[in-house]
């Protein structure tokens, strides 16, 4: 609780906010915060081309239910060289260009502070876009407070927001030095679509060079996993395997450790 005040009381000194809404738990936790402790805030989402099937959908559900304003900027991440030919940059490429918009849309609707959902358990070594926001003054209350992803989900739970399996960008299932192509991101999110009507949890296809992936799943549904691998070949993957260990951190290369 003590850390909870101590959230409420960084956010007030923050307002006006942006809430940089992704549509996933710890974004969206921000944004119900803010309305329950009557904080003039915003939220601003970014279309990508990159972003998990859902997300935006949820940042909108979020935002109208709440009574809060929601702006989506349209980028295409597939403009930026470094993305598009997946450099070892690429993450902090996309979440720079991303942030960037962000903050000049929150300066044109009068806010003060971009605050985004990083959390006391986020690690900059698997999450190199974080330095983006440290460059570009966005504020981290979670991670200033000590909150990490439990508490966050407690505060969900309170706040009656969904709890959403991790997310990150489609591109992040691609290994670096591969090209990132709307082809390749189609299938991905076709096949991850197909997978979480049947699975619970989080799932990720990552790619594993040429026409190939690599299933990461719960253990505990590696048997139902094994039914639905011809219905996942049917959407244009040659070859589909399941990773034995489940879902592991670390991008389109996790595979390979």
């Amino acid at each position: 609780m003590v850390r909870v005040r101590g959230l409420d009381a960084l956010l007030k000194s923050y307002e006006p906010i942006a809430v940089a809404l992704s549509g996933g738990t710890d974004s969206s936790v921000l944004l119900a915060l803010a309305r329950r402790h009557g904080i003039r805030a915003i939220g601003i989402s970014v279309d990508t081309g990159l972003t998990p099937p859902g997300e935006l959908a949820a940042a909108r559900a979020l935002s109208e239910r709440l009574g809060i304003q929601q702006i989506v900027i349209p980028l295409d991440m597939l403009e930026l060289s470094a993305v598009r030919e997946n450099r070892p940059d690429r993450c902090y490429a996309c979440k720079r260009a991303m942030m960037e918009a962000v903050v000049a849309e929150a300066r044109r609707q009068g806010c003060r502070t971009v605050v985004d959902g990083t959390h006391a358990d986020d690690r900059a070594a698997i999450r190199p876009g974080m330095r983006a926001l440290s460059e570009l003054g966005i504020r981290s209350p979670f991670a200033e407070c000590g909150m990490g992803k439990a508490d966050i989900e407690t505060l969900a739970r309170e706040l009656g927001v969904p709890v959403r399996p991790p997310s990150a960008c489609l591109a992040t299932r691609i290994p670096t030095g591969e090209a990132v192509t709307r082809e390749c991101l189609a299938l991905v999110a076709a096949a991850e679509a197909l997978l979480a009507r049947e699975i619970p949890g989080t799932i990720r296809v990552r790619c594993t060079g040429g026409n190939r992936a690599s299933i990461e799943a719960d253990p505990a549904y590696h048997r139902r996993l094994e039914e639905l691998l011809g219905a996942v070949k049917e959407l244009g993957f040659e070859n589909v395997t399941i990773a034995a260990g489940g879902y592991r951190e670390g991008g389109a290369d996790s595979w390979k450790r």
